[in-house]
């Protein structure tokens, strides 16, 4: 069986959902012979080089800003909620003094953590070989390091450099400073590629931004099997390290993946291959009545004489994709699933899990029927087409 190299790209807290994906192939037969990260990315990658990714998952399933940076709980969630009370700004205050005169936030617990955890001996012994990217700030000087590349008893101490955030203390080997190395790569698909591997499995934690150095040309490597696992949507903050939200990421790691390597229908919810048929009964809701009802609430233009049935078909339903959805698309099985996905990602449908369409249809119509009398504009429209789709019996 052919084995697959993986680089894992940085993102803070949103490294979590590279667990749920790496479980996802896994699970689908993938086999790694390396694997690599920067920042979050190495840590997580440590972690799978020891053969401990259900250690790590229940790792990342208690995670919490206390546990990181001895940041209460509370204040965080307060902070990220926007709940800005005169006794939390006074308690932030506070903190941001106290880091600012210790030149960054304290790693201490992070540390600690990595120690508990990481086991130096079994990743170099392991049949899973490991690599970093940081950044020396001594030298100026960007560092690609494999295991055997780094020197014994030092591992926790590069992870911790890899992972030194502008807004944390610096972290010195050696007497030399090291910063994150998102600084220089942060998802380093050429260092998998000098080192002489050719099929690569990249998992990305940001969806609109391209962080892969010289990305141009390795795309044109004749020699190169990339394959990318890119986020549906952008993942929350990368400091938001709500227990909450870490669990999410961890579902939806596993659900994302195997969308895309299943080639799941869907865009930002995994949906079960649609049959051509299910689509096409739905155009049957397209009488003259819906489709009058349909253009009106679209906000579509039409004269007297137009084919009103052509009109919400071919203008009205492109208009809402576009506007609600930011899809731009001719074809009527996307267009009828973007708006799905619109309603029942407005109801807070989840997105953990794998649907079949008339599962989603069903879901968004109960949103559309809550909601239709108080809606305004032209999400309106949406929620009256989802209305009228019957899933089936």
């Amino acid at each position: 069986m052919k084995k697959y190299s993986l680089v894992l790209e940085g993102g803070g807290a949103k490294g979590a959902y590279q667990v749920g994906a790496i479980k996802a192939l896994q699970k689908r037969g993938l086999e790694i012979d390396c694997i690599i990260g920067t920042s979050i990315g190495a840590i997580n990658a440590a972690f799978i080089a020891q053969g401990d990714i259900d250690k790590l998952e229940k790792l990342w399933q208690t995670l919490s800003f206390q546990d990181l940076m001895d940041i209460n709980n509370e204040l965080v969630e307060n902070i990220f909620c926007m709940n800005f009370t005169s006794e939390i700004l006074n308690e932030a205050r506070k903190k941001f003094i106290k880091a600012f005169k210790e030149k960054g936030i304290d790693t201490a617990n992070i540390r600690h953590l990595l120690e508990m955890y990481i086991d130096e001996e079994k990743i170099r012994n392991s049949s899973i070989r490991f690599g970093l990217v940081t950044y020396c700030l001594s030298n100026m000087k960007p560092q690609k390091l494999f295991i055997e590349d780094i020197p014994k008893g030092k591992l926790v101490d590069y992870l911790m450099a890899t992972s030194n955030l502008p807004v944390f203390k610096r972290q010195k080997i050696d007497n030399m400073s090291f910063l994150d190395g998102g600084a220089y790569d942060n998802c380093s698909v050429e260092m998998l590629y000098d080192a002489g591997y050719k099929n690569i499995i990249a998992i990305k934690l940001f969806k609109r931004r391209n962080r892969i150095r010289n990305y141009s040309k390795l795309k044109n490597k004749k020699d190169l099997n990339l394959n990318i696992i890119v986020p549906s949507e952008e993942l929350p903050f990368i400091l938001n390290f709500e227990t909450k939200t870490l669990n999410k990421l961890l579902k939806y790691g596993y659900i994302d993946t195997i969308k895309q390597i299943d080639k799941l229908d869907g865009y930002k919810y995994a949906i079960y291959k649609i049959e051509d048929e299910k689509i096409d009964r739905i155009k049957d809701i397209f009488t003259p009545a819906f489709s009058l009802e349909f253009v009106k609430y679209a906000k579509s233009s039409y004269k007297i004489g137009d084919n009103i049935i052509n009109i919400a078909l071919e203008k009205s339903l492109k208009k809402l994709c576009v506007f609600l959805c930011g899809i731009n698309t001719k074809s009527f099985k996307k267009q009828v699933v973007c708006l799905i996905e619109y309603v029942a990602n407005k109801g807070n449908v989840s997105k953990n899990k794998i649907y079949t369409l008339d599962e989603l249809i069903h879901k968004a119509w109960k949103v559309a029927s809550k909601n239709i009398e108080k809606s305004k504009g032209i999400e309106k429209a949406a929620y009256y087409f989802i209305e009228n789709i019957k899933e089936d019996e």
